[in-house]
């Protein structure tokens, strides 16, 4: 808009210059003629790349809102895919971490968990990544490399896990499988907000909803981890009595 601006400022400014008004009032004549033939190229040329400016200005603006509003509908098809995605395995979380297992049909039982880990496959979603906001998109992508590290922990707890109960294997299951459906909520929440849809179900302040379970292992998770943690610094720091170390 600057440079029609400034087109149109040209154009009054010689046809409003000291001479050119006198030519044009000279009348009829040999220079009339000329002048007036020269102003009217002028003013056409002028008019001419004014009316080209403008349409290149608007072409412009009608492609930019093009790719804006593909850029919309593109981030509400992908936001759509990961939400229910996300909401699916906070869902499978929450089986995970309210099974405490079942004993088996062995003479001398054993406690055996009933609930199959739920696998986040990212994989699986078609739409494009790059209309996400680099950081929610890093979260989410995230999510894959953390539940790898969960398995890990989980199966390293169960090697040293005591029978026939394994509290300590079915302990680290709910904890870690709650970390990554708090998580995986969290992330649901923000795409919900991002692209303006509805406030997600497993928030509700009932005691069965998603957060709730999961908030109710981390409270639990945390004092008891704080207090393992607190006994071994204590049994790191223990000083040695006297006359022991030599032994």
């Amino acid at each position: 808009m600057t440079d029609i601006q400034a087109a149109t400022e040209s154009i009054v400014a010689a046809t409003s210059h000291p001479v050119s008004v006198q030519l044009i009032n000279q009348g009829a004549g040999i220079w009339g003629n000329v002048a007036t033939g020269l102003i009217t190229g002028l003013l056409t040329g002028g008019i001419t790349l004014t009316g080209i400016w403008l349409t290149h200005y608007f072409t412009l603006k009608r492609e930019r809102q093009a790719s804006e509003d593909k850029m919309k509908k593109e981030l509400h098809y992908i936001a759509t895919e990961l939400v229910f995605m996300l909401e699916r395995y906070a869902d499978g979380c929450v089986r995970v971490v309210t099974d405490d297992g079942q004993d088996d049909d062995a003479p001398q039982p054993e406690r055996k968990a009933v609930t199959n880990y739920p696998e986040l496959n990212l994989i699986d979603v078609s739409g494009d990544w790059r209309t996400l906001e680099p950081r929610l998109m890093y979260r989410i992508r995230e999510l894959s490399v953390l539940q790898d590290e969960a398995h890990r922990a989980i199966a390293y707890a169960a090697e040293f896990s005591d029978p026939p109960w394994h509290k300590d294997y079915f302990r680290e299951r709910q904890y870690q499988f709650t970390r990554l459906g708090i998580k995986a909520v969290i992330l649901a929440v923000r795409l919900r907000k991002a692209t303006g849809m509805p406030e997600t179900r497993l928030t509700g302040h009932d005691e069965w909803s998603a957060v709730s379970v999961f908030r109710k292992v981390w409270r639990r998770e945390r004092a008891l981890r704080a207090a393992e943690a607190a006994r071994n610094r204590e049994w790191n720091q223990a000083e040695i009595p006297d006359g022991m170390s030599n032994q």
